[in-house]
């Protein structure tokens, strides 16, 4: 797949993650893109009935005593599969949504000037998640701006990624332990930059389509896996303050 030219605009190569079935999301992302004139094709997801050979069960249970639901599991594979098929293709920019989102009135034209970003980045979050604790990276043609977060955005509704970033998430998920949005945030690990633009150019609709990811229940820990779960999660605050402080002193220093 290459850029594609829509009239006035040079736009990369749009994937939507979609259930093999989900006919009502189908509809209402494909009447989105349409309207926009954006071309895109969908990424066949598919329900995973049992836990696939990458999932670390050791470490998972080690760090959470619980495990990831195989609703968590599918959204991760249908992630990975697809940084697989940019990491294959010649292309440099895969734009990636989920087909649950609304698109705002402008997406074609700040998609396209997402392209024009002078500062480097590996993923491009389109929904900036909030202004609490983010800094400005950098502007956007169109007067979008660029931030870098203390806490990352979470979910995976709608990003740009980079065909290195790709390849960097192939080598360091390759062993499924968090749930994909989660995994991505642990920068401090895997070391692609990740920023968002501002305003939001796709809207989290939550659950007005359904959920396809079947929620955990609340599991039951002893005292020993009560705190363990305590150290791993104070070790990972503290390892992405660390982090943050080296991306703002970094920042700072341009």
């Amino acid at each position: 797949m290459n850029q594609v030219c829509v009239p006035g605009l040079r736009l990369p190569p749009v994937i939507v993650v979609s259930l093999v079935g989900s006919h009502e999301r189908r509809a209402h992302i494909t009447a989105q893109l349409t309207q926009a004139s954006v071309p895109f094709r969908f990424f066949d997801a598919q329900r995973i009935d049992r836990y696939p050979v990458t999932y670390d069960e050791a470490t998972r249970l080690k760090m959470y005593s619980n495990h990831l639901t195989l609703g968590e599991v599918g959204c991760y594979d249908s992630h990975y599969r697809i940084w697989e098929a940019l990491a294959r293709s010649n292309d440099d920019i895969w734009c990636v949504l989920e087909d649950d989102v609304e698109l705002t009135p402008d997406f074609s034209g700040r998609l396209a000037a997402a392209l024009d970003v002078s500062i480097h980045w590996g993923i491009m979050r389109l929904k900036s998640g909030g202004d609490s604790g983010r800094w400005k990276v950098g502007d956007l043609p169109d007067g979008s701006i660029l931030h870098d977060h203390r806490k990352q955005p979470g979910g995976t509704q709608g990003y740009l990624i980079r065909r290195d970033a790709a390849l960097a998430l192939l080598d360091y998920a390759k062993r499924m332990i968090h749930p994909v949005d989660d995994m991505l945030n642990r920068t401090w690990e895997h070391g692609v930059r990740m920023i968002s633009m501002s305003p939001d150019i796709v809207v989290d609709v939550g659950n007005d389509l359904g959920t396809t990811i079947t929620g955990r229940r609340k599991a039951e820990r002893s005292l020993t896996q009560k705190l363990r779960r305590e150290f791993y999660m104070a070790r990972d605050c503290l390892s992405s303050h660390l982090h943050v402080m080296r991306r703002r002193l970094l920042a700072g220093a341009r």
